[in-house]
């Protein structure tokens, strides 16, 4: 259970069990991975320390809980688990998620979901979700888990309580592979690739904040010749806004978390934007990403995005 967890993520754990100690548990959870690759395990630790009777947090303690047992071999009814359907968690599959919890509880007055890898929800699963959390029934618990909630709506990120969990020893890592862990990658792209794509990020956006709206003159050069269908955009459009991100990051007074070795062109960006122009222009890179779900003309994507991140 949880106590496993302890000695990576103490501050977690602790602020986890105490909610539980205090009945003071929220009706949603944000997990923020920070690259940690067990979150999914503590998430389901967590749902069981919630759910047995004894809040034990230490399995050692409760070989006998049925509970416990049942949610060990995935029958446990009043536990639902969504991970993505392909690429994409789609509408329909929270639309099941929520007829299911509309029928009578039998094995536990508590409910819990779990969604892995939020931020691939597309639109309608998304605004599927909000609906659900806007009007949070008193028994239901949500705990969504993703690497980068700047993919989420903001109206979801709001309705959750943010636990965000200590990131990994990174030092053996290089800026290509941290990113790597956290974009959409094309099977057929490989780790010499992704370099140049990073690399082709960075110079659009860099040019985009000099030009402006004039980069419509130049998306074959910037943009179009490297990164030339569906998927190769949707990776793109992940890594711009990580990019982002670290510019937000040092806004904020906080530490590049991924693009170390661009900080001059982060902290010159920086420096020309304000904090309300930073988090608008996230906004509509994550807005236009999940365009790229719905197959929109890839060409009139990027013109929309070099107008409205030009007019900001």
């Amino acid at each position: 259970m949880l106590d496993e967890f302890v000695a990576e993520q103490k501050i977690v754990c602790t602020i986890l069990k105490n909610s539980v100690e205090k009945n003071k548990y929220s009706h949603a959870y944000l997990f923020e991975t920070n690259g940690y690759k067990n979150t999914n395990q503590v998430a389901l630790a967590f749902a069981k320390y919630l759910l047995c009777p004894h809040h034990y947090a230490n399995s050692s303690k409760c070989v006998n809980c049925t509970q416990c047992n049942l949610i060990d071999q995935n029958i446990f009814s009043e536990i639902q688990i969504i991970e993505p359907d392909g690429m994409w968690i789609k509408k329909e599959q929270l639309d099941q998620l929520q007829k299911e919890f509309m029928k009578t509880a039998i094995q536990s007055q508590l409910r819990i979901y779990i969604i892995h890898n939020a931020e691939k929800m597309n639109e309608h699963a998304a605004n599927s979700i909000l609906k659900f959390l806007e009007e949070p029934a008193p028994n239901i618990i949500a705990i969504l888990v993703t690497d980068n909630m700047y993919q989420l709506l903001d109206t979801i990120v709001s309705r959750c309580q943010i636990i965000s969990f200590a990131k990994n020893d990174e030092r053996n890592h290089t800026m290509v592979e941290k990113i790597m862990d956290f974009v959409y990658l094309p099977i057929t792209v490989d780790k010499l690739q992704v370099e140049q794509y990073v690399d082709t990020v960075v110079h659009f956006a860099n040019y985009l904040e000099s030009k402006g709206k004039d980069t419509l003159l130049n998306t074959q050069l910037t943009w179009h010749s490297i990164i030339n269908d569906r998927d190769k955009n949707l990776m793109a459009f992940e890594m711009l806004l990580l990019f982002y991100k670290d510019i937000l990051n040092v806004k904020l007074n906080r530490k590049v978390e991924f693009y170390d070795e661009y900080q001059k062109q982060i902290q010159d960006i920086a420096g020309k934007n304000t904090l309300k122009q930073l988090t608008k222009k996230l906004m509509i890179i994550n807005q236009l990403k999940e365009r790229i779900k719905l197959n929109v003309n890839q060409n009139l994507l990027i013109d929309e995005l070099i107008i409205e991140m030009g007019g900001v």
